[in-house]
């Protein structure tokens, strides 16, 4: 869980990338992004370049969840696996507040009075065919506000035997910056108690810090903390979290989390992690992140402009050079009582019997995460947009083979397609193309990619690729307003 629900003051593998937008074009006339005065013209022209930019991998996506979720039966006895296993490899980290409430004992002792939960390493086991049966690597998190770097190590320990090659890297804590008493000094002191204990019981398991929150005090914390890494690097990533509003803090609206605004907010804050990690020679990881912090906004991160915001987010993410970013999760009864269930969460369960046993549907958010797996690997190439405000687009190449998304953020209910050329990067013949639409932003159901639904089990049928027609180096798309559109040119 995000810091934003405690009380607070309120405000590799591979990876994917992308090429920076810039403005080339003067635009005319205008439409309306929902609930803004946005301009949009009528006709909007792209140009792609043709400079390699950083790989898009196939394992970028990512989850998100709370250590507590470990010793549920629900995490490996329901469809959570299928659900990770359609969007392809991925990585699931467990952590979020509730690391730092959780008590790991391999002896059987007694749980102290702070701990809301205990982990054994029969716990780990059940990670374990959630690991083998979806596919995924895992991150997992000990605790640090009650400091016991020996007890982390004997988990660690544990965690290694059992997950074996699953394991991808130890998570130290959550989010410090909130500790109270705590310091930034403290946290890299501390840090290197558990760096040494866990070195004795698992050695060659990575770790990954400092774990910060999404407040403008946290930089400080991850500034410090990669600065004082330089020295000597030991780590298998810098990781940090981000989420751009909090429900807490006033209400956000569609209008918010589809605003240029929020979207560049989240990129200032992944700038500073990507140049943060790069003097350290590794990755930047954003491993807890989402739409908005306190559990999410009803009616916002739980409708369909959830869907579109996380194409562009992932896509934008991914361009700045981070590795990987995993949005946080929950197993629970869709719109039951926070903090369990999160209205940004993909997937959540009908009843309060299926929450228990693990039985998920999708949630809009899934289909913006299952979009991103839909564009596969390649190359960023630059793509120029003159109106990022209400189009956000991206180009990724692999071989002769150009994929573009282009996603419309204007409301379907107040405008209507737009025209957009695209001035290509080279002579193709062959085309397709497939859309993530919806009937409203507000949507909560109803929602489908290339034509399909994610069915109950997690599984998903299938695209249907709409043939359009293309010649030479010019291609002119209808975009329908409130869609993602996923088009593949080959020559």
């Amino acid at each position: 869980m995000e810091t934003s629900d405690r009380a607070r003051p309120s405000p590799y593998r591979h990876r994917r990338w992308l090429a920076p937008l810039a403005a080339v074009v003067a635009l005319a006339t205008a439409t309306t992004l929902y609930g803004m005065g946005s301009a949009q013209a009528a006709t909007t022209t792209l140009t792609v370049g043709t400079t390699q930019g950083p790989a898009l991998h196939d394992d970028f996506i990512g989850l998100s969840f709370e250590a507590a979720i470990v010793a549920q039966p629900a995490l490996s006895n329901g469809n959570l696996a299928q659900y990770m296993k359609t969007l392809g490899p991925g990585v699931a980290r467990f952590g979020g507040n509730f690391v730092d409430t959780t008590f790991w004992t391999s002896k059987g002792e007694k749980a102290p009075s702070w701990a809301v939960t205990t982990l054994t390493p029969g716990d780990l086991k059940r990670l374990k065919t959630l690991s083998t049966d979806s596919g995924w690597k895992v991150i997992l998190g000990v605790n640090l506000k009650h400091r016991d770097p020996a007890r982390a190590a004997d988990e660690a320990k544990f965690a290694q035997q059992i997950l074996g090659s699953s394991l991808m890297a130890i998570e130290i804590g959550n989010e410090p910056n909130y500790y109270p008493n705590y310091s930034p000094s403290k946290l890299y002191s501390d840090y290197q108690a558990y760096r040494a204990a866990i070195a004795k019981t698992a050695p060659g398991v990575g770790l990954v810090a400092p774990e910060t929150g999404s407040a403008p005090a946290a930089v400080t914390y991850l500034q410090d903390f990669a600065k004082a890494e330089r020295a000597k690097p030991d780590l298998f990533a810098l990781t940090t979290h981000f989420y751009p509003a909090c429900a807490k803090s006033g209400h956000v609206s569609i209008s918010d989390l589809l605003s240029q605004g929020f979207h560049d907010k989240i990129q200032t804050r992944a700038d500073i992690l990507v140049n943060a990690a790069k003097p350290l020679h590794v990755p930047a990881i954003m491993d807890e992140a989402n739409s908005v912090s306190c559990e999410g906004q009803d009616g916002t991160s739980d409708v369909y402009a959830s869907a579109l915001w996380a194409v562009d987010d992932e896509l934008m993410i991914a361009h700045t050079g981070i590795r990987g970013e995993y949005f946080h999760s929950a197993i629970a009864k869709c719109g039951a009582p926070k903090p369990f269930y999160k209205a940004y969460t993909p997937f959540c369960a009908a009843t309060d019997a299926d929450a228990a046993a693990g039985r998920l549907i999708p949630h809009p958010e899934y289909y913006g995460l299952l979009m991103l797996q839909q564009v596969g690997t390649g190359n960023f190439v630059p793509l120029s947009n003159p109106d990022p405000a209400t189009l956000r687009a991206y180009a990724v190449k692999n071989g002769s083979r150009l994929r573009l998304v282009l996603d419309n953020l204007t409301d379907p209910k107040a405008t209507g397609s737009r025209t957009v050329t695209i001035k290509l990067d080279g002579t193709y013949t062959k085309g397709d193309l497939l859309r993530l639409s919806a009937s409203a932003l507000t949507a909560k159901t109803g929602i489908t990619l290339g034509g399909a639904t994610v069915k109950s089990d997690g599984t998903f049928p299938g695209t249907t690729k709409t043939t359009i027609t293309v010649s030479g180096s010019t291609l002119t798309l209808s975009i329908p307003a409130g869609t993602a559109t996923l088009v593949t040119l080959n020559p």
